[in-house]
């Protein structure tokens, strides 16, 4: 629902652009949102960041959207920003998911520029999600080759590990891959596996921790940060590490209550010690 004063906002910002001034059009329909979500305002201040050469600002405002699929003309202009983006990757991972056919066609990037990204993301020590985003550029090939190289790379954060896992899962793609997985080679099939919150040991031993802190609400938001430290680092691997997901919830309890993971003592400093690296 659009306020009045939202929409005297969207007309002054409509009257801005055309004096020519898109900073304080943009600027209006900043603070129109912030007086409360509007669909009518994020699409037009979606529009006026594509206008304004802020691509990637408007690809970060729509993704914000719980409508994003649901809604017919959030779901247009979710296509036209990946277009302009040249998110190709994520242009196919919303066809293989929905099945929907995007509105707007979307093309990766040339190849030169596909090889600057490439070498680009390799130069970051820690590299952001803006960094990582601009991976959805490359075409299918190159991510492919790309994701495997950096999947069995010693020096890559487990977190971006995780996300390029869960990337190649929303492709659904069929062939193997090696990953690292607390400093082992290990393969896995993107096809079958699960994000990792849809996993059925990750939701059990959450669940576990869940009951387990049931009565010290104020301490669940730390431990479910470390539980989410442990299940990330051992993903897409989860099976092969717990057998007994409310014995392992268990002993994750007790390793940050008392420093004793118990059985998984061992495994729980070597994931302490991974990340730390």
């Amino acid at each position: 629902m659009t306020s009045l004063s939202q929409k005297n906002l969207i007309n002054l910002a409509k009257r801005n652009e055309a004096n020519g001034d898109m900073a304080q059009a943009i600027q209006n329909l900043e603070e129109a949102l912030r007086d409360g979500h509007s669909n009518e305002v994020v699409l037009n201040l979606c529009d006026f960041y594509l206008k304004n050469k802020q691509s990637y600002s408007a690809y970060e405002l729509i993704k914000e959207e719980k409508d994003l699929f649901t809604d017919s003309e959030i779901f247009a202009k979710y296509s036209k920003i990946l277009s302009e983006n040249h998110f190709l990757i994520e242009a196919l991972e919303v066809k293989n998911i929905t099945d929907y056919e995007l509105p707007y066609s979307v093309e990766a990037v040339n190849s030169t520029v596909q090889q600057k990204i490439m070498v680009t993301f390799r130069q970051k020590a820690k590299p952001t999600k803006y960094d990582y985003d601009q991976l959805f550029k490359l075409d299918l090939s190159n991510f492919k080759n790309f994701s495997q190289s950096l999947l069995i790379d010693p020096s890559l954060s487990f977190a971006v590990r995780l996300v390029l896992c869960e990337d190649l899962f929303r492709l659904g793609l069929k062939n193997k891959f090696k990953v690292l997985v607390l400093g082992q080679e290990e393969e896995f099939i993107p096809r079958k596996i699960n994000l990792l919150e849809k996993e059925p040991v990750y939701r059990e031993v959450v669940s576990g921790i869940g009951s387990r802190y049931y009565h010290q609400p104020s301490q669940l938001p730390a431990v479910l940060g470390e539980v989410n430290l442990i299940l990330g680092s051992l993903y897409p691997k989860l099976n092969k590490y717990v057998d007994d997901p409310d014995s392992f919830a268990s002993d994750i309890a007790s390793y940050i209550d008392n420093h004793d993971g118990r059985s998984n003592q061992k495994l729980f400093e070597k994931i302490d010690n991974n990340i730390s690296e």
